[in-house]
């Protein structure tokens, strides 16, 4: 919906999502395809990213489940579940503001991670997959009323297309209180590209968030949840400290950092199936 409220149909990046929050991707067809985690086993070791060293004394060794929420686009499409009216969204913001939750910044969500700080009582990360515009028309101003923060993963290979936000945008959001960090370029299945390509995807993304922005990029968040061991290696050779998956789940500190879980937050949930993925995980 633009801002006179006209009804649009957002390009959704090939996104489809079943009742328990999987994304997928569908060739030709309304058939939902439900990806997995990743294109990799579940015995790789876990190779830890370096963290910045905690000044003696101060680690902190706390277990902790965080809630890590994922939206899509934000505005007035009923049929799609990638798709969260805005009313919805307040209406989501308003209970945890009611309830006492903090919104984390990235560097929070970091620093819990390496032992840097403990985790607040009620600690949530809200994270928006792929930069729609409309997180800057209806999901900014949400957030500053609660004076909420957010991380958006953005595609710096769709700014200037109308779709997704520009850079201007994106400063603006900066200034708002959000983190951006990237989602790649143009948002393609890592697991099936060459390793020079997905060199290029991340690398290319990085160096432009980075020249428009000033952000250096540290969290990435894999296209339709989806990578290899090549993917890994890259991140890892580049320094990257976390990255998030699709597979459904709180963050634990039992997880490798660069296959983390999270919760996706659907347009068809109601605000009582929103409380159960907060709390209980899904």
């Amino acid at each position: 919906m633009d801002q006179g409220g006209t009804s649009r149909t957002i390009p959704l990046l090939g996104h489809s999502h079943g009742t328990d929050g999987a994304e997928g991707s569908s060739s030709g067809s309304d058939a939902v395809v439900i990806v997995p985690q990743a294109s990799v086993s579940p015995s790789l070791p876990m190779q830890v990213p370096a963290a910045s060293p905690a000044k003696p004394g101060t680690t902190v060794e706390k277990s902790f489940r965080i809630p890590v929420l994922y939206y899509h686009s934000i505005g007035v499409q009923p049929d799609n579940n990638a798709v969260l009216d805005p009313k919805k969204l307040e209406e989501q913001m308003a209970y945890l503001a009611k309830e006492g939750y903090t919104t984390l910044t990235l560097q929070q969500f970091l620093d819990i991670w390496f032992g840097r700080m403990e985790a607040p009582p009620k600690s949530v990360l809200l994270t928006f997959d792929d930069g729609y515009a409309d997180n800057y028309t209806y999901a900014m101003p949400i957030l500053q009323k609660y004076k909420f923060h957010a991380t958006m993963f953005m595609l710096p290979g769709k700014v200037g297309d109308g779709w997704y936000v520009d850079w201007e945008m994106a400063r603006e959001m900066l200034k708002a209180g959000w983190d951006i960090q990237s989602h790649g370029m143009t948002h393609p299945y890592l697991n099936q590209l060459k390793p020079e390509q997905q060199q290029e995807e991340i690398d290319e993304a990085a160096r432009l968030i980075k020249e428009h922005l000033g952000v250096e990029s540290e969290v990435f968040c894999y296209p339709y949840g989806v990578f290899n061991k090549e993917t890994l290696r890259l991140l890892m050779e580049r320094g990257y400290k976390a990255a998030f998956t699709i597979e459904q789940g709180f963050t634990e500190k039992t997880q490798n950092p660069l296959q983390m879980k999270r919760l996706f937050v659907g347009g068809k949930d109601s605000l009582a199936t929103f409380i159960q993925k907060l709390t209980k995980g899904g």
